[in-house]
């Protein structure tokens, strides 16, 4: 599946594969296993081998602000590319309430025209840079297609996972996204695989439709098991992705997020309906002890 056009120095090395997305949707016909451990890196895309686009001065914006474009005229609207840092796509409900649409790492475009039809706004979750493309009209509209198709095609495994996918399926999913987009050239060839992680706990909380709370507990839940590991500098390592990968699938199940470490799963306390269950007949026990105490008290 094509995965937008990356830059060559920014393409994850190890064996993370290029539809180790889980936010979008598998291939047909393709047994779930192969989309992640069979495919080839992130493609280095149009970008990259077109000698026909000139460099085009980068702009910056620091930590937290909403970027401001142009404003779009249809066809006209330009695309630009992500040099570095990271974009998150919002669409605001209301002063307290957002929904993150999509993550955007290096290599991913922007299209003006796109996000003002989608109501949207482009904020930034590390300095970043953008960069005018700069091409043939006839290539511009190539690559502005292409962005569009995926950007559908994620939107609608993103909906698939909101909708079917239990909180620790998510949040393993995006790990996994998000390592595919932002694990860094030269990281060294091996089972685990780092990357710096812009997004905070609330972030992930508005992308994956979850609380702060469930998101904390899925990501210590996931970091006990020994999948996950925090670097220094914000970092966060993928120790083994493979069995991620099955986390976001659904073939291996994680401990349940209430279990504490070194106690089985099934050692829970009772839950509400069981207590509420064993109450009447513990009321009725209590009705029965008193009855025959009352009569033998009241016996000649």
């Amino acid at each position: 599946m094509y995965m937008s056009p990356l830059p060559a120095d920014s393409r994850p090395l190890g064996p993370l594969p290029i539809d180790a997305s889980p936010l979008s949707p598998l291939p047909a016909g393709e047994p779930a296993a192969f989309a992640f451990e069979a495919r080839l890196p992130l493609p280095a895309g149009l970008l990259d081998r077109s000698p026909a686009l000139a460099p085009s001065p980068a702009l910056c914006w620091a930590t937290g602000l909403t970027v401001r474009l142009p404003a779009p005229a249809a066809e006209a609207a330009p695309l630009y590319r992500v040099g570095k840092g990271c974009l998150a796509l919002i669409r605001r409900l209301d002063a307290e309430r957002r929904q993150i649409l999509d993550i955007l790492g290096p290599g991913r475009l922007l299209d003006a025209a796109m996000l003002a039809r989608l109501e949207g706004t482009a904020v930034t979750l590390a300095p970043t840079e953008l960069a005018k493309v700069e091409a043939p009209a006839e290539l511009c509209r190539r690559l502005r297609a292409e962005n569009q198709e995926l950007l559908l095609v994620r939107a609608l495994g993103h909906v698939t996972r909101l909708g079917r996918q239990s909180a620790g399926e998510r949040v393993a999913a995006a790990l996994l996204d998000l390592a595919a987009q932002f694990a860094p050239a030269g990281a060294a060839r091996g089972p685990a695989v780092g990357f710096p992680l812009h997004l905070g706990r609330g972030d992930l909380a508005d992308w994956l439709g979850l609380t702060l709370e469930t998101v904390s507990r899925c990501m210590s839940r996931l970091r006990e098991e020994g999948l996950i590991s925090f670097g220094r500098e914000g970092w966060l390592v993928l120790e083994d992705p493979a069995a991620l990968a099955r986390v976001a699938l659904g073939t291996r199940k994680v401990e349940a997020l209430y279990a504490t470490k070194g106690r089985p799963a099934d050692a829970r306390p009772p839950g509400r309906r069981a207590a509420r269950q064993e109450a009447p007949a513990n009321v009725a026990a209590s009705t029965n002890v008193s009855a025959c105490a009352n009569a033998a008290t009241c016996a000649p």
